[in-house]
C-alpha cells in the first residue's frame, strides 16, 4: 500500500457516519488530491480491511458503491483501481464542502458563532496574502 495513501486513511469509530461512508469519502478525497491516479489500482478488500481493523464486507460494500458511481473500476475477486474521469473538478469540489462542513460543525460543537467563523476564514485569507 502507497505510503502517502496511509496517512489518510483514518476511520473514526466515534462517528455517526457509517465506517464504509467514510472509506468512500477517503477513497474519493485521495483521488482528488492526486495521491492515487488514474488507472492506479486499490488496495485489495481483505488488505485494507486488515490495516484498518474493519470487516472485509464494509470495505467491499464501499468499493461497490464506488464502482456503481463510476468513482473506482473493478470488481470483487479482480481488484479495483481509479477510473478515468473528467468530473474530476466536481469531485474536488464536492471534497471541499465535505471538508468545510466538518469544519462548521466541529466549530459550531465548540460553541463558535457563525460570524466567529467568519472572521476565522477572513483572518486567515488575510494572513495568507
Amino acid at each position: 500500500m502507497k505510503k502517502e495513501l496511509l496517512n489518510d486513511l483514518v476511520i473514526d469509530f466515534a462517528s455517526p457516519i457509517p465506517v464504509y461512508e467514510q472509506l468512500k469519502r477517503i477513497v474519493k478525497y485521495v483521488i482528488a488530491k492526486g495521491t492515487l491516479i488514474p488507472d492506479e489500482p486499490l488496495p485489495s478488500i481483505r488488505e485494507l480491511a486488515t490495516f484498518l481493523t474493519i470487516n472485509p464486507n464494509t470495505v467491499a460494500r464501499a468499493y461497490r458503491e464506488l464502482s456503481q458511481t463510476g468513482v473506482i473500476g473493478g470488481r470483487a475477486g479482480k481488484g479495483f483501481w481509479v477510473n478515468k474521469s473528467e468530473k474530476d473538478d466536481a469531485r474536488k469540489v464536492e471534497i471541499l464542502h465535505q471538508e468545510f462542513l466538518k469544519f462548521v460543525e466541529r466549530a459550531v460543537a465548540m460553541g463558535f458563532t457563525t460570524s466567529d467563523i467568519k472572521g476565522v476564514i477572513d483572518e486567515f485569507f488575510k494572513e495568507g496574502q
